[in-house]
């Protein structure tokens, strides 16, 4: 009885100390961290894709590694600093409604803590059915979200994309008038929360398809709610066809000249699995796109970084190992040609 008497005030001061070095990681630290408002969108973002499962108390399977629960955020921090080494300026993270993002938050954190700046793609697509836009509850739902997630990360993350590809039968918000109703909601609280916050539309998602309609009705409709229009510039088998992809971007440098260029075009996914080809085809496939996109002055974001932060054969579409690092931690030739090609033409 003495003994634990003896011992509890020191069970206390341990118990305070960790309550206190949590809450400081999890409230002070991400106010600390502020990245500057930028100029323009960065040029060069990749995406951060990853499988995160708790194996135990104190360990996760991250992708095809094991890891502790406290080297987590160390894992995370090199993956960014190797990001930002190879000359990327920015990375992209998906933002799920209805979804814990605590992750995704604080890759976010990490990203800002060695100047890059996160891309957040705010989508529901698998909450509701497809073929209907929210009704009135799930919409003020929606907002709350969306709300918290800019509140959150509204030091660091100035860009976010409204839905990923709305007029895709895979992902369909709805019409192109609902999506607008969407994007008229969703960029007002985005900018009552972070008044530097730019936001993306996302309108075409297939080079080899005419989608003209949905996106032209967006642009006349809905032009006043968002800042860059955004568009994927996908193949069928394989993902990437060079006639198709020029062809593509060709189209929507058009369809912006129709109404002034009165916003930004990027292209905010684009990627090539080697499920389809070979990898010294992807590499040469994917420096075709970034000499279009460098010699155009279209911002792009690569699909993606990493599949070793995936499971050993995961699905990304169609296809897999897209990432620019293989499953092993190896380099792929893409990624040294990718790398090469941003030291060549900085932005």
């Amino acid at each position: 009885m003495k003994l634990i008497k003896k011992l509890l005030p020191i069970l206390i001061l341990l118990i305070l100390g960790m309550a206190g070095y949590f809450g400081y990681q999890l409230f002070i630290v991400p106010q600390m961290v502020k990245l500057p408002v930028p100029t323009e969108i960065p040029f060069y973002t990749v995406s951060y894709i990853y499988y995160l499962k708790p194996t135990s108390l104190s360990s996760y399977s991250f992708g095809s590694e094991q890891i502790s629960a406290s080297d987590l955020g160390n894992v995370v921090l090199k993956d960014m600093k190797d990001i930002k080494s190879a000359g990327f300026g920015g990375i992209k993270l998906g933002y799920n409604f209805k979804t814990n993002n605590y992750i995704q938050n604080r890759v976010a954190l990490k990203a800002a803590q060695v100047g890059l700046y996160p891309i957040g793609m705010l989508t529901g697509d698998n909450i509701k059915p497809k073929e209907r836009a929210f009704d009135d509850k799930e919409m003020t739902e929606w907002e709350s979200f969306v709300r918290d997630e800019v509140r959150a990360n509204k030091n660091y993350i100035y860009f976010w994309e409204v839905w990923n590809e709305p007029s895709n039968d895979m992902f369909r918000y709805g019409s192109a008038e609902e999506y607008v109703t969407l994007l008229k909601h969703t960029s007002s609280i985005i900018k009552q929360e972070n008044p530097s916050a730019k936001i993306i539309a996302t309108l075409d998602f297939e080079a080899n398809t005419n989608n003209n309609d949905f996106s032209d009705k967006v642009l006349s409709l809905g032009g006043n709610y968002f800042d860059f229009v955004s568009f994927h510039p996908y193949s069928a088998n394989p993902y990437l066809r060079e006639d198709a992809f020029k062809a593509a971007v060709n189209k929507e440098e058009q369809l912006l000249a129709k109404y002034g260029n009165k916003w930004g075009l990027i292209i905010s996914e684009i990627g090539q699995p080697t499920s389809e080809v070979s990898e010294e085809e992807q590499a040469r496939l994917g420096k075709i796109v970034y000499q279009e996109a460098i010699g155009r002055n279209i911002p792009l974001t690569w699909l993606h970084y990493s599949d070793r932060r995936l499971l050993e054969g995961a699905l990304i579409g169609d296809g897999m190992n897209w990432g620019l690092i293989r499953t092993d931690g190896t380099p792929r030739p893409l990624y040294e040609t990718i790398k090469e090609l941003i030291r060549s033409n900085p932005r």
